[in-house]
């Protein structure tokens, strides 16, 4: 049975899936188009390199958030085989809060960029895409995983991990 609460998490997952689904399949779509238009017609699609780093980074801080919910980074394990039950709790917490604080870190500085593009008009060479509008994003999807970060540490939560 599945509570309220669940229900919402089931539509940021669902949503934070399209907004990072959608760009990479643009990436693929434009790459396949681009790679095409080179060979058969020597010419590439104008702007495509731009598009495809916007795509790039909307992929990555909109799948960030997801991937933190469901703790499906990939890891390294050097320590695992050392510790016990208390140790991997303890490294768990000490994990969630480190990423939390650099996740607010990166939150920050990502702002102050943003900021700093609008002020000065920062756009792309050839399509003139503005690069604050991408950076206020990228800074808020930071800011959501930290949140997601702050749930696990303080529900002491271990979704999609064996204890």
């Amino acid at each position: 049975m599945k509570t309220k609460g669940s229900e919402g998490a089931d539509r940021l997952d669902l949503a934070l899936g399209l907004m990072s689904s959608i760009p990479l399949a643009l990436i693929v779509v434009l790459t396949f188009a681009d790679v095409f238009a080179r060979y058969l017609f020597a010419t590439p699609i104008r702007g495509s390199v731009e598009i495809i780093q916007y795509a790039m980074a909307m992929t990555i801080f909109a799948a960030l958030p997801l991937v933190t919910r469901h703790r499906e980074h990939v890891t390294v394990s050097l320590i695992d085989g050392l510790l016990g039950k208390v140790g991997h709790a303890i490294r768990r917490r000490l994990c969630d809060l480190i990423s939390f604080l650099v996740l607010l870190a990166v939150t920050w500085r990502l702002w102050v960029h943003a900021g700093e593009a609008n002020e000065g008009a920062r756009q792309t060479i050839v399509l003139a895409l503005p690069e604050g509008p991408l950076v206020y994003a990228m800074s808020v999807f930071a800011l959501l995983t930290a949140g997601v970060v702050l749930l696990h540490l303080l529900q002491g939560s271990s979704a999609g991990e064996a204890s």
